[in-house]
């Protein structure tokens, strides 16, 4: 996707960091891209955010400088993190829902538990 070809291994490693953003989002220009990868080549304390919306760009002072929107290929991240140091994506969190199964599961095992027990007990009286 770049106009350029990368000639040093830390190019070649920021280019795969920028193919990263392709994976999970679906409208990666060009340009957009050429952005990325010029903009984390800038200063190794440059860094691109992605979220389920935007893409920024935050310089070494940590301040946004620029943000571009963005359209996830689906809901599996929250957001991807680009630095000098590698790739960070946190998948989306679902919390699972509170049910009153686990009580009854702890009941099930308990009434195991007694059943073993009996079994051993009529084992050892024979």
């Amino acid at each position: 996707m770049i106009n350029q070809k990368p000639k040093t291994y830390n190019e070649i490693v920021r280019m795969k960091k920028c193919y990263t953003l392709t994976k999970y989002y679906s409208n990666i220009t060009e340009n957009m891209f050429n952005e990325v990868y010029n903009f984390l080549g800038e200063s190794p304390d440059n860094t691109v955010v992605a979220n389920q919306n935007l893409l920024s760009f935050v310089n070494a002072s940590n301040q946004v400088v620029k943000t571009l929107p963005l359209i996830p290929r689906d809901s599996s991240i929250d957001n991807i993190k680009i630095t000098k140091s590698g790739v960070l994506i946190t998948p989306h969190y679902t919390p699972r829902p509170t049910s009153s199964t686990s009580s009854s599961s702890g009941t099930s095992r308990s009434s195991n538990n007694n059943n073993n027990n009996n079994n051993n007990n009529n084992n050892n009286n024979r």
